[in-house]
């Protein structure tokens, strides 16, 4: 258990997904602060006792057995005990593209939700698939098939989340932006032009930009770039190809710059991943 002041936030981890995760049960003294935020997201779900949650050093809210708090990158905060204890899970994480219907949360625009599940249905199936992430990601660190269990229980609780959330509260993607994101999930490798993208969803460049930044939380480059290093890293454990040729399969004309980018997001070249994380089996 932490009982210091700590930004637990690890920011190079992966393009996205589960960053750390875990089961507290705090005592009076426990206190996080962040005064400048993180670049990550942070997902709190209360299973007894009291905490506290301040946001942008203004307001605060009080945490209680069933209630969900997710605070977004860049939003200053302070979180802690209120009473005697404190029991919860929590996640940083990076989303998944594909997880931007689902975060499309109320209080999104102020980088803040928080939502009283009440006793029920919604609230077991938030809690178990929260344990379940919990138990995947104590897992992972010997197994990818874990780390993937872990983020498709998140997913699937930020799914339950969502469905707690009035229909006419509920915010949805634009069908536009969704249409781009499935698109670069499933052809990684093209080569993409903004002005090309933006005649197809009959919106100006600059609208299409800021939209989808909005909307996504990333720019479209930046979101395809992230798309194209996971893509990468599935390769390199997953076959025996050549780094060259993995560069070239996910979009990448120079091995030199796809070296320097994955070295940058998973802090180590892609020779030295594929060493750590591939099976002895595709090895040989």
């Amino acid at each position: 258990m932490a009982k210091k002041q700590t930004d637990y936030a690890i920011y190079n981890e992966r393009p996205y997904g589960i960053l750390i995760a875990g089961y507290y049960n705090e005592t009076a003294d426990y206190a996080i602060q962040r005064p400048s935020g993180s670049r990550d997201w942070l997902l709190m779900y209360t299973v007894s006792g009291e905490g506290q949650v301040q946001k942008n050093n203004q307001s605060t809210v009080t945490c209680r057995a069933g209630d969900v708090a997710v605070l977004m990158p860049g939003i200053p905060h302070h979180y802690g005990t209120k009473g005697t204890s404190w029991e919860f899970i929590w996640v940083h994480f990076i989303p998944d593209p594909e997880w931007s219907t689902w975060l499309r949360l109320p209080g999104s625009d102020e980088q803040f939700f928080f939502r009283h599940v009440g006793k029920g249905d919604s609230r077991d199936s938030i809690y178990e698939a929260l344990m379940r992430m919990v138990r995947h990601e104590s897992s992972a660190g010997s197994s990818r098939l874990h780390r993937r269990l872990a983020e498709m229980s998140l997913e699937e609780t930020l799914i339950y989340i969502q469905q707690t959330c009035p229909a006419e509260n509920a915010v949805t993607m634009d069908p536009r932006i969704a249409q781009i994101l499935r698109e670069l999930q499933l052809s990684p490798a093209q080569r993409i032009s903004l002005p090309e993208l933006a005649r197809k969803s009959c919106l100006s460049t600059s609208r299409l930009s800021h939209l989808f930044k909005e909307q996504v939380g990333d720019t479209i480059l930046n979101i395809l770039c992230k798309i194209r290093l996971e893509k990468a890293a599935q390769l390199l454990t997953g076959t025996n190809r050549q780094i060259t040729e993995i560069a070239s399969d996910v979009g990448f004309d120079c091995t030199i710059y796809f070296t320097r980018k994955f070295k940058e997001t998973f802090g180590e070249t892609p020779s030295m991943y594929r060493k750590r994380e591939q099976p002895a089996a595709i090895r040989e």
